[in-house]
């Protein structure tokens, strides 16, 4: 036999509680389930192929490189109080490697 909540018929206080519980227990619920689905899509769409960035001098940044521009940024407007715009970036190679080739 299925009882439906329609047929709960509630009629003190510690039956009011569990339907309470009851009706948050399924709010959560769906909203776990929504919180799932949205994370499965994150991560399809996670997996499209990332757009090339390329400076004016056309160099071709890879992730190093914007981590890097990222927090040169951040540091130059903390600094300063002002926006600013990357025109390019450069790898400045070790002396140590220089001095091997």
């Amino acid at each position: 036999m299925i009882i439906t909540l329609a047929q709960w018929t509630i009629e003190t206080f510690p039956d009011a509680l569990l339907f309470s519980l009851l009706c948050i227990v399924a709010v959560f619920l769906i909203l776990i389930i929504i919180a799932t689905i949205m994370s499965l899509l994150n991560r399809v769409r996670a997996l499209d192929v990332k757009e090339v960035v390329k400076m004016k001098d056309g160099t071709e940044a890879d992730e190093d490189m914007m981590a890097a521009i990222f927090v040169a940024t951040l540091e130059y407007r903390k600094e300063r109080k002002e926006d600013c715009k990357v025109l390019s970036c450069k790898l400045l190679e070790d002396e140590n490697k220089k001095s091997n080739k």
